[in-house]
């Protein structure tokens, strides 16, 4: 025992595995024994699994018969069997169509109240026209309603952030050592080019009526500048909600779109002759903006036509 634990203990040389050689590289890894045995083993079994095939269809019978034949069908050889899924029936089908229907309706109304809330949202935070200008709010929630029909959303350029925090600021903060310096900072960026651009001048006294013209001039310019700020936020606060009106409005033009699909759907599936009147296609369309070639044409589905019945 003594002496097999120091065995084991001794260090022993680690037995590598020998190289392909370099002549014969482009043959790949040199092949072990182990390797060898998968490979033997591998083209025995498939020697044997053609042997036994080459031996079935050699003792095969011509007139053998199975009533499985009759309605058995295989593709490329492979059988293909019935998976035991039963067909709905058509009172099911046509239930599980106005669930649909019901569906897409609630949806529908609930983003019919959302467009009104942004509707009435635009009306009100509407800038005020000039009297001389074509532009109303109405105007523009009536361009946005005819884009939406034509399929055209709007997407605002400034794309919404994810997570729940609010936006970064824009710009760096500056911490200012005192009043002068941060007057300074609230000036326009016209003021500040011109000002870095110039050279340093020797103070020079200066009465006090200059210096009281100087900070009306400062505070006219920091009340333009924060009124311009004011706008740029109030602008871009419209062009959103004018992008989610936009959304909601082709939103709802194509759930409409599925409902009468599905509407057409069931009322082929209930009773009464129908035939069709038009096939889908192209037709001409005056209120359809035009195409390359100058016709004014859109798309519309196939068209039914059910026969008159007296119902009770």
């Amino acid at each position: 025992m003594v002496n097999a634990a120091r065995k084991n203990l001794m260090s022993r040389r680690n037995h590598k595995e020998r190289a392909q050689p370099l002549h014969r590289r482009k043959l790949g890894l040199l092949e072990k024994h182990k390797d060898y045995v998968h490979r033997a083993r591998d083209y025995k079994s498939k020697k044997d699994r053609i042997k036994t095939l080459r031996e079935k269809a050699a003792f095969r019978n011509k007139d053998e018969f199975y009533w499985g034949m009759v309605k058995g069908k295989t593709k490329d050889g492979v059988a293909i069997a019935d998976r035991g899924n039963e067909a709905l029936s058509i009172d099911v089908v046509k239930l599980l169509k106005t669930q649909d229907i019901g569906y897409i309706k609630v949806q529908i109304a609930q983003d019919e109240k959302k467009i009104l809330r942004l509707r009435a949202e635009l009306e009100v935070s509407a800038p005020v026209a000039g009297p001389s200008s074509e532009w109303t709010a109405a105007s523009e929630l009536a361009e946005v309603e005819k884009l939406a029909e034509m399929g055209v959303v709007i997407r605002p350029e400034q794309a919404k952030r994810k997570g729940k925090g609010k936006a970064p600021a824009q710009g760096h903060v500056v911490f200012a050592d005192g009043r002068e310096e941060y007057l300074g900072w609230l000036a326009p960026p016209e003021t500040k080019k011109k000002r870095k651009g110039k050279a340093p001048v020797a103070v020079v006294e200066e009465d006090e009526d200059d210096e009281e013209d100087r900070t009306e001039e400062a505070r006219v310019s920091r009340s333009q500048h924060s009124l311009e700020l004011c706008i740029l936020t109030q602008q871009e606060h419209r062009m959103e909600l004018l992008g989610n009106l936009s959304a909601l409005l082709g939103r709802v033009r194509l759930l409409r779109q599925a409902e009468a699909r599905l509407e057409t759907t069931k009322g082929l599936m209930g009773k009464g002759g129908a035939r069709k009147v038009r096939q889908a296609g192209f037709v001409e369309d005056e209120n359809a903006p035009e195409d390359r070639n100058g016709d004014r044409k859109k798309f519309v589905g196939k068209q039914w036509k059910w026969k008159l019945e007296r119902r009770k």
